[in-house]
């Protein structure tokens, strides 16, 4: 509309200006090296716009011409990069897309046509990775490392061909050198704190967590419980060697997460031979309160070893009234009713623990102690014939009466520093092997007879001392009810 409008004013302005000089005829005379000559003005301003058209097509085709050798110069050489953002394109969605070959080749033809070597460097060792050539992947990183631009990328990319290969000190080296020299890139604190714990390096991993929770890599939380699986497990490493250094570590393991059970119980078991009772005990509790476990409840009860039985069934008891609504508390209550006779309170700690199913091995097995007590064995060999079909109980299994209660393998602390440190999840290797006996084992010993039993006569039944447990069945049983409250 805008152009419309400017269109039909220049044709009023120029109608306007042939009817002005028409009715205003005037005179041109122009004298040049002794020639004259007369003109009507309005043909003398048309020779003149004439010209000037003329003298500036004429300028134009001659600044072509001179211009031309370096303007065809420029079109190849744009040409050539088009070309070149072309293949860098088709190599990048090859590479993405898996296509190792073809991104290799498109890589090569973008490297030929960009004069961009960092660029092409790049693309070529991406290219390589996709193609499965990790050796000539490998030197184009080593070239890269040149380039204070491409440095950090190319730390990257070799700590990823190290991970490939298997090679956690080369993945140590890379990680480290770009962890220490580019503190914002998380992915250098990711792969040398993995790396370090696929090593089994605890201490390097502990100063790598520490760091990277300065740097906001990772929460506080997180980071407070991954610290304490850390910590344990480099304890654990080295408590035969230097005790009072694992005491220490514990110590600080428990205080980072107090729901930790593995850190608590070494650390109640280091405490406890310094003669640290207290505060051991105060360790303990904590734990208790937060997440019970049997580990910490045999803990406790082992602080002192001068307890007679009347004072360590007090001193259990009154563990078990930090978290009284816990089931761990009333298997605890019900324990120590057991083992002192107890039948009344035996009793009304069983009742809540039977009426809930699923009703554990564990609890089958306190069921059938605390019948014979009443002096039942047809109901303490019913409860025991339960135990040998109800699902045991991770937490339980993963006491050793004769050794420690959490004999984890490296390979379990890595898959604990995971575990516990993202989703506070307890992990329970030894009942998921199915290397020890069901829950039941450990309690059924208890069950003797008080006197030898009489001759049996074809049809009885056997006697409940004569009952063994079976091994621990597949099904995985009860969930980990002590992991959290």
């Amino acid at each position: 509309m805008i152009r419309l409008i400017l269109t039909i004013a220049l044709c009023v302005v120029t109608a306007v200006l042939a009817v002005f000089l028409t009715l205003n005829p005037g005179l041109v005379r122009v004298e040049f090296l002794g020639v004259a000559a007369e003109a009507p003005f309005a043909l003398a301003m048309a020779l003149l716009i004439l010209s000037t058209f003329v003298l500036v097509a004429a300028w134009w085709v001659i600044a072509k011409a001179w211009g031309a050798p370096d303007a065809f110069r420029k079109f190849r050489l744009r040409r050539k990069r088009d070309q070149g953002f072309d293949a860098l394109e088709r190599a990048l969605i090859a590479s993405a897309a898996g296509q190792g070959a073809l991104a290799v080749r498109q890589a090569a033809r973008a490297e030929a046509l960009l004069d961009r070597p960092a660029l092409s460097r790049l693309l070529s060792a991406r290219a390589a990775e996709a193609d499965g050539d990790l050796a000539s992947a490998q030197s184009l990183y080593e070239a890269m490392l040149e380039d204070p631009r491409t440095r950090l990328v190319a730390r990257r990319g070799l700590a990823a061909i190290a991970e490939a290969r298997q090679d956690p000190v080369g993945v140590i080296t890379h990680a480290r050198e770009a962890f220490d020299t580019a503190g914002p890139a998380r992915w250098a604190f990711d792969s040398l704190f993995s790396a370090q714990v696929n090593a089994a390096r605890w201490r390097d991993a502990e100063a790598t967590l520490t760091e990277g929770e300065k740097r906001g890599h990772v929460d506080k939380a997180r980071a407070a419980r991954t610290r304490a699986v850390l910590l344990t497990a480099e304890a654990r490493h080295i408590e035969d060697a230097d005790p009072e250094t694992a005491a220490k570590l514990a110590e600080r393991a428990a205080s980072a997460s107090p729901g930790f059970a593995p850190a608590a119980d070494l650390a109640a078991r280091l405490l406890s031979a310094q003669r640290r009772h207290r505060r051991a005990a105060e360790i303990v509790e904590a734990a208790w309160t937060r997440a019970p476990h049997p580990a910490l409840a045999r803990a406790y009860g082992a602080l002192r070893k001068s307890d007679t039985k009347a004072k360590r069934a007090e001193r259990l008891r009154e563990l078990a009234a930090l978290n009284p609504e816990h089931r761990e508390s009333r298997i605890l209550l019900a324990e120590t009713a057991l083992d002192q006779s107890n039948r009344e309170a035996a009793r009304a700690a069983l009742a809540s623990l039977t009426a809930q199913p699923p009703v554990s091995a564990r609890v089958c097995v306190m069921a059938a102690r605390a019948a014979q007590l009443d002096g039942d064995q047809n109901a303490a060999q019913r409860w025991m014939t339960r135990a040998a079909h109800a699902p045991g109980e991770a937490d339980w299994s993963d006491l050793d009466e004769t050794g420690a209660a959490f004999p984890f393998t490296d390979e379990d602390w890595k898959r604990m520093v995971d575990a516990w440190g993202r989703e506070e999840r307890l992990i329970h290797p030894r009942h998921e092997r199915f290397e020890i006996a069901a829950a039941a084992a450990p309690e059924a010993a208890l069950l003797a007879a008080p006197s030898a039993p009489a001759a049996a006569k074809p049809g009885d039944k056997p006697a409940a001392d004569s009952y063994q447990p079976p091994r621990a069945p597949d099904d995985p049983g009860v969930e980990d009810e002590t992991r959290k409250d």
